[in-house]
């Protein structure tokens, strides 16, 4: 069969163009899945934008779409509806590593690579888990409404899960808002096409956990604040009279923000179940390690980084998000001043799209963390997948890293990182390569000790490319 134009239905179009109305097009977007199979088919997302990324109402255009076989197929847009579509039934003969092309006038671009393979691997599934919405009542004349949220993260941004995590402490939210969010996220819920994770943010004090993300498998009947003299982990203890232990998480951001520094103490460290990952990325910077090439403008001067909690024995995965105030998933919007860096994303790595099993992904540290494109981290260290943890005693050989990482532009650097120091770089300058290194160090001689993991190492891909976008594997633990 031919491949085909689809556009979003009416009602979809209408919430586009009234809350997001799109001027002349400068832009274009181009989404293919992460993961395909030969002769099977897929959708091609693609969309027309102005400066702004809202999808484009004066365009009167057609766009080719060019697949590695060298088939040309058209999709046209027309003056008047947001210029966003797909090309369903598209295929790929052969495996291996593909980017497709796009052009609308002089605009040419690449998508993001696919990986396509025969083999029995979990899907990449890519969402936004931190968009704000009106319901926030934070910065009110950026955001928009919950339907444009998941509009737009469906239809504008393409992807394939998002979180609307607005505000509740302060006095930001009440019941009625909290009906509205999960009857609204509910509605938007259409596994195997896209997923809405419930979620909200709940703030602290610096020093009492800072800001977190709470995430759950499914909306309790009303949420939990302990903005007021609580700490993250008597927000957790309080969760868990609402929720089972395995149904809900909390995830901390912009852990290293003046005033609001996520520097999680010992003593209000909820453990590895209630906090299995942290925000490493969003457009507020990046909170990796003191000195990285993206940091907040203002920096707590404790030790809140990623890697001072790694190194703490914290067992924590990577995501990232946008932490969007203009509610556009993915980037793009017009935000306030302050948010003002590149976009974040989250991989999760599942052999199903469903609200279970993105949640549980996240939960058990299955997912890698990005920054502007949909780059392919795929591979193992020391034979485990990321998130993973072995022990000493199995290691019969030195660790050996074999990630294949493929991304939109030109990757540039390529680091392995053990204990938070790059012990490994390659530089390739291409589009896809693969990183392999076994580390022949007395490992033994490496031990960080921890109350909390005893004995331990741990290791991490990190990923840079020539348009700034960076990926970061969650690490592998060796423990005792």
């Amino acid at each position: 069969m031919q491949p085909t134009a689809v556009y979003p239905q009416k009602i979809q179009q209408k919430v586009l163009a009234q809350e997001a109305p799109g001027a002349i097009p400068v832009k274009l977007s181009l989404v293919i899945p992460s993961i395909t199979t030969p002769s099977k088919p897929f959708d091609v997302r693609i969309g027309i934008l102005d400066e702004n990324g809202y999808p484009s109402l004066k365009c009167e255009c057609c766009v080719k779409v060019e697949t590695p076989e060298q088939d040309t197929i058209d999709i046209s847009f027309h003056h008047g509806i947001p210029a966003v579509g797909c090309l369903k039934g598209i295929r790929l003969s052969n495996e291996g590593l593909f980017r497709l092309s796009a052009s609308f006038e002089n605009v040419k671009v690449h998508s993001n690579p696919t990986l396509c393979t025969s083999e029995d691997v979990p899907g990449i599934y890519w969402g936004d888990p931190h968009v704000h919405t009106i319901l926030s009542n934070c910065h009110a004349d950026k955001c928009r409404s919950l339907n444009f949220c998941f509009t737009a993260a469906r239809y504008l941004s393409a992807l394939d899960w998002v979180a609307a995590a607005d505000h509740v402490s302060n006095g930001r939210c009440d019941f009625s808002k909290w009906k509205e969010q999960q009857t609204v996220s509910n509605l938007y819920d259409d596994p195997p096409e896209f997923v809405t994770l419930p979620a909200y943010e709940a703030s602290h004090e610096g020093g009492a956990g800072g800001d977190n993300n709470v995430y759950m498998s499914h909306f309790p009947d009303m949420f939990v604040d302990e903005y007021e003299g609580g700490t993250v982990k008597t927000l957790c203890s309080k969760l868990a009279d609402k929720l089972q232990q395995d149904e809900f998480f909390v995830v901390p951001h912009h852990t290293t923000r003046t005033g609001k520094h996520g520097e999680i103490s010992d003593e209000i460290y909820p453990g590895p179940t209630a906090m299995p990952v942290i925000e490493i990325h969003s457009k507020w910077g990046t909170s990796e390690y003191r000195g990285n090439q993206n940091p907040l403008k203002e920096i707590h001067g404790g030790a809140s980084y990623a890697v001072d909690f790694l190194n703490r024995g914290l067992k924590l995965g990577f995501i990232a998000g946008t932490d969007s105030h203009a509610t556009v998933p993915s980037g793009g919007g017009e935000e306030p001043e302050h948010i003002d860096r590149l976009p974040g994303l989250t991989a999760v790595q599942c052999k199903e799209l469903t609200r279970q099993s993105v949640f549980d992904a996240i939960r058990q540290r299955q997912c890698y963390a990005a920054s502007l494109e949909r780059i392919i981290m795929h591979g193992s260290i020391a034979g485990h997948a990321f998130g993973e943890e072995l022990q000493f005693a199995d290691l019969e050989t030195p660790p050996r890293i074999d990630v294949l990482v493929a991304a939109k532009s030109d990757i540039v650097r390529i680091e392995l990182v053990r204990n938070g120091t790059t012990i490994h770089t390659v530089t390739p300058h291409s589009w896809n390569t693969r990183l392999t290194y076994e580390d022949e160090e007395d490992l033994k001689k490496l031990k960080i000790r921890s109350h909390h993991l005893n004995g331990f190492i741990y290791y991490y891909v990190r990923v840079t490319c020539e348009s700034g976008a960076q990926a970061w594997s969650s690490p592998v633990w060796i423990l005792e």
